[in-house]
């Protein structure tokens, strides 16, 4: 009868104990595995809160590739963020907005909030609240994204 030895990682001195477990020759394991050793990091899959078609071309989040928006919703491409050109957007997702407050932009009066990525909570622009002067009325409701903060993704050539 022939009978396994079995390796754990706590019968071994550390190296050999790695070594032994990684290794294709090492014995056949029997019963739970050991638990990972402290430089092993498990990262969670990346979920987003809407995922937007495949067929569309869109724009995602350069630093997480969160969807943020489909080419469908872009109004605009001749607007200045505060660190750049950004785009102009009808509607956009995967993003958190920060409280609304008034600021001179390069257009007049408005009262926008900062907007962020909801995955990587990065700063990627803001929403337009309100416009106080007739001419900028079109801007309610609709985002800033910065270009620094976005790629495109998903059927451009």
């Amino acid at each position: 009868m022939c009978v396994a030895r079995v390796l754990t990682a706590h019968s071994l001195p550390p190296r050999q104990a790695l070594g032994s477990l990684c290794s294709p020759w090492a014995a056949p394991r029997v019963g739970p595995l050991p638990p990972a050793p402290a430089m092993v990091r498990i990262s969670k899959p990346k979920t987003f809160q809407a995922y937007l078609d495949d067929c569309h071309r869109r724009y995602s989040c350069a630093h997480c590739r969160a969807h943020l928006a489909n080419h469908d919703d872009l109004i605009s491409k001749s607007f200045q963020g505060s660190q750049g050109r950004a785009y102009l957007f009808n509607s956009v997702v995967n993003v958190g907005c920060g409280p609304a407050e008034e600021r001179v932009l390069l257009t007049g009066l408005h009262a926008v909030a900062d907007i962020h990525c909801e995955n990587c909570k990065t700063t990627l622009g803001w929403k337009y609240e309100q416009a106080f002067e007739s001419s900028q009325k079109y801007k309610e409701g609709k985002y800033i994204i910065e270009l620094n903060h976005m790629i495109k993704d998903n059927g451009w050539d």
